[in-house]
């Protein structure tokens, strides 16, 4: 790593150094949304008629510098095979509100719950002992319920998020659990929430054959079995909840036109 200069924020003051490191010291941090190959290709080809104009944003960290913003271009620059980049170093503080602030557009919910799950485990990783409803972690993850779906979309990339975060953000609360044994619980959880979608799938099935079909199908499922309705403040335990979710569900799989007849008891479309 070259350093070329050190300035200050004209505003706050951080320290901000301007490096070039070699490409293959550079890696992005785990906390951020997939890649657009899409996205890498424009660049690519922007650069290859412009140049490396705008240096990307890292932290330091076990003697490497890793990216926070500018993963796009710098996976450009690897097509391009360019040997080393621009980087303006910033302090580790930043790292997390720099790239709230960067966002784009708005995440999915998927994107959500990797960031805040990715979040989590840095956390945990640093201070094992923090206990996971630490004022410091309640401010970097937006919600705790997108922990547990994060663990959950590891598993399963297809899973019907959208039709559970309804009744997550109500139930899935913070644990007074210290991160090294939370992140174990949240497992669990995760589980939990994914033997519901097998049923819920196994249900949506039994009911595409009395000849219903709709992309919302799973959400209407998951609305006709929760427990909770459209309850604001609930008493019960997540996983009671849950486990009376299952029960719920299983039982439209036994019994399929019980969708059907809640839905048009309730006065209905299916949907």
């Amino acid at each position: 790593m070259a350093k070329i200069a050190e300035l200050r924020d004209p505003l706050l003051g951080h320290t901000l150094e301007i490096e070039m490191v070699p490409v293959e010291e550079l890696g992005v941090i785990e906390i951020q949304r997939k890649p657009s190959q899409y996205h890498v290709k424009r660049l690519a080809d922007s650069i290859r008629k412009l140049g490396f104009l705008v240096p990307v944003i890292g932290i330091r960290r076990d003697g490497r510098v890793v990216i926070i913003d500018g993963q796009h271009r710098y996976l450009a620059a690897r097509e391009l095979g360019i040997e080393e980049l621009p980087v303006i170093v910033v302090p580790e503080k930043l790292a997390f509100d720099l790239m709230e602030l960067n966002v784009e557009k708005q995440m999915s919910l998927r994107e959500k719950a990797y960031v805040a799950l990715n979040v989590y485990r840095w956390y945990r990783d640093v201070d094992p002992e923090r206990v996971e409803g630490d004022a410091e972690l309640r401010d970097a993850v937006e919600s705790i319920h997108y922990v547990t779906l994060g663990l959950a979309y590891e598993k399963a990339p297809k899973l019907f998020g959208s039709a559970y975060e309804s009744i997550l953000h109500r139930v899935d609360r913070w644990l007074d659990l210290p991160l090294s044994a939370a992140l174990g619980a949240r497992e669990e959880r995760a589980e939990m929430l994914l033997e519901v979608e097998r049923l819920v799938r196994e249900a949506v099935v039994k009911i595409q054959e009395l000849g219903v079909n709709h992309p919302f199908l799973p959400r209407a499922v998951v609305s006709t079995a929760s427990p909770i309705g459209r309850k604001r403040i609930i008493e019960e335990s997540y996983e009671t909840v849950m486990r009376k979710l299952a029960d719920n569900v299983r039982r439209l799989v036994e019994n399929p036109r019980e969708f059907l007849s809640f839905r048009y008891e309730e006065g209905e479309s299916p949907f």
